[in-house]
């Protein structure tokens, strides 16, 4: 959980003014620094932090090409964890962040760049007792406890257990008092380390800081000290006991050094504390707490089914009220003029009240799985930029966070504002301005005939989530095509060119091609339009070699999904894209088994739907084995495993081939019956074999397309001339908050709408560079790693992102033009600086994150006291179920009751959500 900016630490840590100062390349020698001075440390550290539970820190490296270093932490029960650290941006006011993965036992340590070295020890400090404290709770099945003690004017009331904050604090206590009586270091940093611990002493709560003259405050502070005293005492080192006894006392009793170093200590923090508010600049929240009853309360477990239904209905009801608004002006010959926001999920956290939100609730609302593949304990960050506690909606913290705790966050923050349940697309007006077309759905789930007009006031944003998934055999890499909508584009691009150049036929051939592409013809229509032409050739006639093959992809992706195509008809409800499946727009017990091709994250969450909703069905997946690596770290996968893979004692329905898929093959069984089978080469004795079943699944990763809601403003602007440019955007601390889009008409009009959520990782290959897709994927890596058990897509991950795009916004729009950077390029800071060279000792083998430690002779141990460190549209009309797999049909809904006339459990007014990323959040 991001750790903000301490009043106790010094004042120039991440000043404005440093950062300004700072450059690049500064940042990246910074990072590198940072992580070496952290790997130097560590283990003086965590000895410190653990005390006599401390046993050993083992440095390891992973096995694949990138090397990355980590740690091995064991402490004298024989318990382990794998720690990573690294130095990232981070958003100003946060120093540190630490991603717990109870489910895998990884944690991620990642410190801000801008954190001045020395300050570093007690950064690790505070992360490794937090860890320690989150990892000591989940084991034993606890829920966190959510409000810390140590914390001045914290009510303290009858409780009396620590938070995981808690005991980051206790870490940097018992690091600073270490520090304070080593003897081994100078004069200077002794004293340092003493006024340190001196001033986090006010902090904690564990000194009163009201004067002695007011007797009330003073004695009600001094009671509360006394009293967090003795909840810490078992926690305390030696050395911190001794110190707290000297130092924990008013300041008018401090002997005069430590009196003057106290006062000086807090007239820093004051100092430090305004520049940093002034600099950040506080949204103003009005949003109250989703998941909460009316008391303020969170909901009971027993209770979210039933409260996800109430706030479903209620939704429906604000939906009508906006769309009867609506219309309302449009028959009185207004025009609406509205923000617009297209698309829900998780950046809803950034949802802006007064803004026009069309969403048709589609994915979590539609999933008839558990839950989200993480656990609470995985997402304990919702509670910092959602504002949800995630750890309420379940039993157990090492449990995925259920289905309907989604669904009632995102309709209660849905309805802050007006909402209409719909799907919207843009469009250019007569006179070139910018319209939404928004076609809310009626009580079937059916999208309205007759669109509703409203004008579009500002930058809209879209979040319409992931993007579709890729047809079984489309040709992939630089010079890969990936769906037939890229095809025709890539065909017509050339065959304008091919009219610049005076050849005969080319525009009324592309004529063609766009009238049975925007037409919903089916792509056997495509081809029989290509494939007569005489310009057949002439497409690929003077190209190089890189644009020749590209070209050759573009038939080879038409002849995909023309296959594609005619096994959907050739067997109905039996040959699905997955998000068919995760939206639960299918039967599963149309089939007895099922091939999932594909072996990713969308992929192992179709095996366990089925699994799941057909009990007699058996699954295969067949891809890439073994899955990306971020699987393993999840909740989801390794337990699909242990029940249903026969090798890890499971009941054998679920089967995984490590195989390449190609185009889909069919075959007729002996009943006539359109069936699927993959051939594929048995890995260990390399035979060739053959998988057959009955139903087939495409889950074979994302195609990169404009998002639905913009494809026909595209088809708009470039029918009259003119250009579409996209750049990355980032706030002022770098920090991905998604993509925009500047459309140019030919008159010099432009018009700009940005991409937020899982859309905005999947950048468009009309207008991005393959390369820039790749910069933007590294960067994500590098935010969260695998051992996350996160994606920058999931769910968490987005929600964060949105906050922080809405702090961006709301402060460029109060006149900061800096507050949103439109780049070319992912920034220098995320690229990973330069590895040093390999030490002997470092380049031993080691087993990999999740493997247990080698013995200490064959990895080696940081020694325990080392040196100082150094400084979408609705579909088109032509062929039936045309493009149906890639657009999405919203489910059939169920004629809701009336519903209530207030909102059902509405938090009371003055329960409002904390600013994103300012303060420490909620806590663990």
């Amino acid at each position: 959980m991001d750790r903000p900016v301490d009043p106790r630490l010094p004042a120039d840590v991440l000043s404005p003014e440093a950062e300004e100062a700072t450059q690049k390349d500064q940042l990246r020698a910074q990072q590198a620094a940072l992580v070496a001075a952290a790997g130097r440390e560590l283990s003086n550290v965590a000895s410190v932090v653990l005390g006599e539970r401390f046993g050993s820190l083992h440095m390891k490296r992973t096995e694949d090409r990138a090397q990355r270093e980590y740690f091995v932490l064991q402490d004298t029960q024989g318990n382990s964890a794998t720690l990573w650290v690294d130095a990232i941006p981070m958003a100003t006011g946060s120093i540190a962040n630490t991603v717990t993965n109870t489910a895998s036992d990884q944690y991620i340590v990642q410190i801000s760049d801008r954190l001045p070295s020395e300050h570093l020890t007690r950064v690790l400090a505070h992360e490794v007792g937090e860890l320690v404290a989150v990892r000591d709770r989940s084991s034993q099945g606890m829920a966190p406890v959510r409000e810390s003690l140590l914390e001045q004017g914290a009510e303290f009331g009858a409780r009396n257990e620590l938070s995981s904050q808690d005991h980051g604090r206790i870490g940097e206590l018992n690091w600073l008092a270490d520090r304070a009586a080593d003897m081994s270091l100078p004069e200077q940093q002794r004293t340092e380390s003493r006024a340190e611990l001196s001033a986090l002493l006010d902090h904690c709560g564990l000194r009163p800081v009201a004067p002695m003259a007011e007797l009330e405050a003073h004695a009600g502070e001094l009671e509360a000290a006394e009293s967090r005293r003795y909840v810490s005492r078992d926690f305390l080192s030696s050395h911190a006991k001794r110190l707290v006894r000297d130092l924990a006392r008013p300041i008018e009793q401090l002997d005069p050094t430590d009196a003057a170093a106290l006062q000086a200590s807090r007239d820093a923090a004051l100092l430090a504390q305004r520049q940093v508010e002034a600099f950040i600049g506080r949204r103003n929240m009005t949003m109250p707490l989703p998941g909460y009853d009316q008391n303020g309360l969170p909901l009971p477990r027993d209770q979210l089914g039933t409260a996800a239904e109430q706030w479903a209905d209620y939704r429906a009801q604000v939906s009508d009220r906006t769309v009867q608004a609506l219309e309302g002006r449009l028959a009185a010959q207004q025009m609406p003029l509205r923000q617009v926001v297209i698309g829900g999920g998780a950046s809803l956290t950034g949802r802006n009240p007064e803004a026009l939100l069309v969403d048709g609730a589609g994915r979590w609302h539609l999933d008839p799985g558990a839950g989200i593949v993480q656990s609470a304990d995985q997402d304990r960050d919702l509670a910092q930029w959602m504002g949800v506690d995630p750890y309420q909606a379940v039993e157990d913290p090492r449990q995925r966070v259920p289905i309907e705790a989604v669904r009632l966050w995102e309709d209660q923050l849905a309805t802050q504002g007006d909402v209409v349940n719909g799907h919207a697309r843009l469009r250019l007006g007569r006179n070139g301005e910018l319209l939404a077309e928004v076609r809310p759905f009626d009580q079937d789930g059916k999208a309205s005939a007759k669109p509703l007009w409203v004008a579009c006031d500002g930058t809209p944003s879209i979040a319409t989530g992931l993007t579709p998934e890729v047809v079984p055999g489309m040709e992939r890499g630089a010079s890969g095509v990936e769906s037939r909508g890229e095809a025709v584009r890539l065909i017509c691009e050339r065959l304008r060119d091919l009219e610049g150049q005076g050849v005969t036929g080319a525009a009324e051939l592309r004529a063609s091609l766009t009238q049975a592409e925007r037409g919903g013809a089916d792509t056997a229509t495509v081809l029989d339009t290509l494939e007569p032409s005489p310009l057949r050739e002439a497409l690929k006639a003077g190209l190089e070699d890189g644009a020749a093959t590209r070209m050759d992809n573009c038939f080879i992706a038409l002849k995909a999904t023309q296959k594609w195509e005619a096994a959907r008809e050739a067997a109905p409800g039996r040959a699905l894209m997955g998000d068919e499946v995760a939206e639960n727009r299918f039967d599963p017990g149309d089939a007895k088994h099922w091939i999932i091709a594909g072996s990713g994250g969308t992929g192992v969450a179709n095996a366990e739907i089925i699994l799941k909703e057909n009990p007699h069905a058996r699954v295969t997946i067949v891809g890439r084995m073994p899955p990306p690596p971020a699987l393993a770290h999840q909740v989801q996968y390794p337990a699909m495993e242990r029940k249903h893979v026969a090798k890890e004692g499971g009941d054998g329905r679920l089967t995984l081939i490590n195989a390449d898929v190609r185009a889909i093959d069919t075959y007729r069984d002996e009943n006539g019956r359109t069936c699927f089978r993959v051939p594929y080469v048995d890995e260990k004795t390399k035979e060739s074999k053959t998988l057959e079943a009955d139903g087939y699944v495409a889950s074979l990763g994302r195609t990169n397309p404009l998002p639905p809601a913009l494809q026909v403003l595209a088809n708009e602007v470039r029918d009259l001339g003119g250009e579409i440019d996209g750049d990355l955007l980032f706030d002022k601390d770098d920090q991905y908050i998604g993509y925009g889009l500047t459309f140019r008409t030919k008159d010099g009009r432009q018009h700009q709408v940005d991409v937020d959520g899982a859309a905005s990782w999947q950048l468009p290959r009309e207008v991005f560079s393959p390369g820039t897709q790749g910069q933007l994927n590294q960067m994500g890596a590098r935010a969260l790693p695998a051992e996350t058990g996160n994606a920058s897509p999931g769910f968490s991950p987005i929600a964060r992102q949105s906050a922080l795009r809405a702090r961006a916004v709301a402060a460029a729009q109060a006149g900061d033009e800096h507050a949103v950077q439109r780049l070319a390029t992912v920034p220098e800071r995320w690229k990973r600086p330069e590895r040093p060279e390999p030490t002997a000792e470092a380049e031993q083998p080691g087993g990999g994150p999740g493997t247990p430690p080698p013995a200490p002779a064959q990895t080696a141990e940081v020694p325990r006291r080392p040196a100082p460190p150094t400084p979408g549209p609705a579909p088109g009309r032509g062929a039936p179920d045309a493009h149906l797999w890639q657009l999405g049909v919203p489910q059939a809904r169920r004629a809701r009751p009336a519903g209530p006339a207030q909102q059902p459990h509405q938090p009371p007014p003055d329960h409002h959500r904390p600013g994103p990323g300012l303060g420490p959040g909620m806590g663990d």
